[in-house]
């Protein structure tokens, strides 16, 4: 069960980055993005052995990855986040356009026409947040998916966090069960994390 305070603690760093990522306009938004695609794009092709990449379709203040899939197509295979009981499960998608609106009108696969991919098949796992620490500590919408899904990841997968600069905090709460990320990927670049562990 998570410590109350802690807990008090999380939600107002949330409140915090929600209303900084609500204040930078869309454009500004964009163009991070369009960055943060760039590096990724030249990065990723770089590592050895990974060859199935979990990414994600944006929530409006959240950093677009849809270049990204759009410049590596081809080379690599893509598997997209559906909530299931609670959970994260990944499914693959050739094309982002393959993407049904979910509940919450967010771009998801349907498990009827896209293969699912378990943790053990990802090399490398984008992750989305509210906000990142330089030293690899992730913090989340507070629903628990992404921490449903990291601890199954294997030790060798990169597990990369994906937000505009702004997000980057020097500290954040952090709990025993949150899992470190091993790269920081911001509009300023890629970055390795190298105290991360699993």
């Amino acid at each position: 069960m998570a410590n109350p305070a802690r807990s008090h603690d999380k939600e107002h760093y949330r409140e915090l980055l929600q209303t900084l990522l609500t204040a930078s306009g869309r454009e500004e938004r964009d163009e991070w993005s369009s960055r943060i695609c760039h590096w990724l794009t030249h990065w990723i092709p770089s590592l050895r052995k990974v060859r199935t990449i979990a990414t994600y379709a944006a929530l409006e203040t959240e950093v677009d990855l849809g270049p990204l899939h759009a410049g590596l197509q081809g080379r690599f295979q893509f598997a997209y986040p559906l909530v299931v009981d609670r959970t994260l499960r990944f499914y693959r998608v050739a094309d982002p356009n393959e993407l049904r609106t979910g509940t919450f009108g967010v771009p998801e696969p349907d498990p009827r026409v896209h293969a699912a991919a378990g943790p053990d098949e990802l090399d490398l796992c984008l992750c989305p947040g509210m906000g990142f620490t330089r030293g690899g500590v992730r913090l989340g919408r507070g629903k628990a998916y992404y921490d449903s899904v990291l601890p199954q990841l294997p030790s060798s997968v990169f597990r990369v966090g994906i937000a505009f600069e702004l997000q980057v905090r020097d500290s954040l709460p952090r709990e025993a069960h949150d899992v470190l990320m091993t790269h920081l990927g911001t509009e300023e670049g890629l970055r390795p994390i190298p105290a991360a562990s699993s």
